[in-house]
């Protein structure tokens, strides 16, 4: 619906940046699809921005929040992402209504000049940062559920590109820093990932596609998310013509061997063959543009995707 390009002078000026356009793009405010500002404060040290969202006919209330913080001994500067199911005045940002509890998905940003792409409608935003050569990410906002409003009311995803915990800075080669489209940990059994969503039954899940044993392998465990999971992504290239197919992004869940749940897919974000193809490109389909990520510093064939501008 809506979708700026630009660059913020830093990781706090982005965040500036992010609240001018969710609540004010005039394509959202033309739709009515502008998000509302609950809570805005700033200090010498930390920003903090908690959003409701409207959805797509203005009857949703869909409650997320960033906030930063930075270590600039450590030299790490960061955005915590949280989602909520409502909003208290008394608490803090970490425990609000329905929050995330431990360890968040967060962005690592740094202290300087940060080109970004913002991507929103009333049910979600994405961010896609540039921070050197690698890529940080964050989504807020709903998911397209495999279900009605009635059997799964508040599909909330919350997504970045680390959690907390493992590592801050930007630089780090860990599994625990993948985009939520393709998210890993650096153990087998992480309670929280980069990709956190509020499942049916009210319980925020964690989705894992990579763990850490002295190499990044995949784990084909019980929260995948598709087709990031799938071990011949190697293998997909361009179609003859150069055209390249975009393909959804699915969130999953192992019961058993004969049983699986599929929760619903990511919105506007597509996995993509890295073949003959980098990070920034633009793949037109149907009039409509979309940016080619790369997934943090990885540049194999099988670690990219697209983001719809629009």
């Amino acid at each position: 619906m809506a979708f700026e390009i630009g660059t913020a002078s830093d990781y706090r000026d982005l965040l500036d940046r992010f609240h001018t356009f969710i609540t004010t793009h005039a394509d959202l405010v033309a739709a009515n699809q502008q998000w509302q500002v609950i809570r805005w404060t700033t200090d010498a040290q930390n920003k903090e921005l908690i959003l409701k969202a409207p959805g797509l006919a203005g009857a949703e209330e869909i409650y997320c929040g960033m906030r930063t913080y930075e270590s600039a001994s450590s030299a790490y500067y960061m955005w915590d992402l949280n989602g909520f199911i409502g909003y208290n005045a008394a608490n803090d940002f970490y425990t609000q209504p329905g929050a995330i509890s431990s360890w968040l998905p967060m962005m690592s940003l740094w202290n300087t000049a940060i080109p970004y792409w913002f991507v929103a409608n009333g049910r979600r935003a994405v961010v896609v940062a540039k921070i050197s050569t690698v890529y940080q990410t964050a989504h807020l906002g709903f998911m397209l559920p495999y279900a009605t409003p009635g059997q799964y009311p508040y599909p909330l995803l919350i997504g970045g590109s680390m959690t907390g915990q493992r590592g801050r800075n930007y630089s780090l080669i860990s599994p625990n820093h993948r985009h939520f489209v393709d998210p890993g940990e650096d153990s087998q059994n992480a309670a929280n990932t980069a990709c956190m969503l509020r499942g049916p039954s009210g319980a925020w899940l964690s989705f894992q596609n990579r763990y850490y044993s002295g190499y990044e392998y995949r784990y084909d465990g019980r929260r995948p998310v598709w087709p990031g999971v799938y071990s011949r992504l190697d293998s997909l290239r361009e179609s003859p013509d150069g055209t390249y197919v975009l393909t959804p992004i699915v969130l999953l869940q192992y019961n058993s061997s004969s049983d699986h749940d599929l929760f619903g897919e990511i919105e506007g974000c597509f996995h993509v063959s890295g073949f003959n193809n980098a990070a920034e490109n633009l793949i037109n389909i149907g009039g409509v543009d979309h940016l080619v990520v790369q997934n943090v510093h990885r540049t194999t064939v099988e670690d990219y995707w697209a983001l719809r501008l629009e």
